[in-house]
């Protein structure tokens, strides 16, 4: 028959089969039909002879390329592949193959099922992610309002164990410095309201120590006028007023050591160079014991600077501290002066080797009308002055002493000046 259509000497059956063998092409059928649509070869020989009149096999016989078309082939998807048989012009007829889909649809659902596989995997993978950044973040955050809520019942300032570097390190960076100087104001409120305290029960002291001394000359006072009104000697009259004028005098020394107390706020603060301040006062501490039989030392171990305080106040409470170590010493043994920088302060050193003071009176040695010494030989004032000096420039009078062992005041006043946002104490 292929010789009667004049086709070229071609075996369609074992080109047929061949088609059909390639595993690789998974085909369905192959089949050859001449230019009229008689079956001239095809993989089921009972096919052989048949004459095709469906529309892809008419498409192929006009076509001038490969035709290509889907459809089902025994419940099967399948491309159908149609290509013209032409050489030089003249067409022989049409080869049709049928190529089964169903290895692609399944590598496709396979492939399908794999990319909804990594995407549930990489969701959930993502959450994870996610969750743990969103903690590393949020954690710093929830610390911080955390200790924003401790404030409201403790003021103190909580530590910062690890500070991230980031813009959450810098939010907690400032937290933290912003507690610290909220910690630094409360601990200058309650220093202030120390000192409130302080100053309030000092006055109380006063007024019942001025009440008290006031009162012992009053009536002295009173019982010379009633001597006076009985005596008729002029001598004895005379020694009465000598007891009224005592008395007049040390109500009068009361009364100005009160005013020197009440003025020992007045600070008129200037700078003063450091070793010109230790001259001055080594120099009025030696006119001070010139009468005395005691021995100063001085010694100035303070590099040069710059003071901010009251000049006058501060030569009033340093010559008070070497005159009461030059009482306690009754004019036998060394008192020495020393001025030295300390971390935050200028300190002056006042030290003696006398008796010493005991541990019961360290404890009130700074309170108004309290002294050591003889009935009528010090009311108790200095050391009370003092202290008011000190404090109001900020810095503090501290004792050491042991009984026996001499007795040391150390003058502390700020390096800067006072109210500059120092943390004083």
């Amino acid at each position: 028959m292929q010789k009667q259509l004049g086709l070229p000497l071609i075996s369609f059956p074992t080109f047929i089969a061949d088609i059909m063998a390639n595993r690789q092409l998974n085909p369905r059928y192959a089949l050859v039909v001449d230019p009229q649509g008689w079956v001239l070869a095809h993989n089921h020989i009972s096919e052989y002879g048949t004459f095709y009149s469906d529309p892809l096999t008419r498409q192929v016989l006009t076509a001038s390329s490969i035709v290509e078309s889907e459809h089902l082939y025994n419940g099967e998807r399948v491309l159908d592949f149609a290509i013209p048989l032409a050489i030089a012009g003249k067409r022989w007829g049409g080869l049709r193959v049928g190529v089964s889909l169903e290895p692609l649809h399944r590598q496709y659902q396979a492939l399908a099922r794999r990319i909804l596989s990594f995407a549930v995997f990489f969701s959930l993978v993502s959450m994870v992610v996610y969750y743990i950044v969103g903690t590393r973040l949020s954690r710093p955050l929830i610390s911080l309002a955390e200790h924003m809520e401790e404030i409201r019942h403790c003021p103190l300032p909580a530590s910062a164990d690890h500070l991230r570097r980031d813009e959450i390190g810098r939010l907690q960076n400032s937290f933290y410095r912003m507690l610290d100087r909220l910690h630094q104001h409360e601990k200058e409120r309650q220093s202030a309201l120390e000192r409130i305290l302080g100053a309030e029960r000092r006055t109380r002291t006063i007024v019942l120590g001025v009440a008290h001394e006031v009162n012992n000359p009053l009536a002295g006072v009173e019982g010379a006028l009633y001597q006076i009104d009985a005596a008729t000697d002029a001598q004895q009259v005379r020694r009465y007023t000598a007891l009224i004028r005592k008395s007049i005098d040390r109500i009068g020394k009361i009364v100005h050591q009160l005013l020197d107390l009440g003025r020992a706020g007045a600070m008129e603060i200037k700078p003063v160079e450091s070793g010109e301040l230790f001259s001055d006062l080594a120099l009025f501490a030696k006119m001070a014991l010139s009468e005395r039989d005691c021995r100063l030392e001085t010694v100035d171990d303070c590099p040069v600077m710059t003071l901010y305080l009251d000049r006058d106040k501060i030569h009033q409470v340093i010559l008070n501290l070497i005159l009461n170590s030059a009482d306690a010493l009754d004019g036998n043994g060394t008192i020495r002066f020393r001025a030295y920088a300390g971390q935050q302060y200028y300190c002056l050193q006042v030290q003696d080797n006398g008796p010493g003071i005991s541990t019961e009176l360290r404890d009130k040695i700074f309170e108004p009308f309290f002294t050591t010494k003889e009935a009528g030989k010090g009311s108790g004032m200095g050391l009370a002055i003092s202290r008011s000096i000190v404090e109001s420039h900020g810095g503090v009078l501290e004792l050491f002493s042991e009984e026996g062992q001499g007795a040391l005041f150390v003058v502390k006043i700020p390096l800067t000046p006072w109210g500059e946002g120092r943390n004083h104490g």
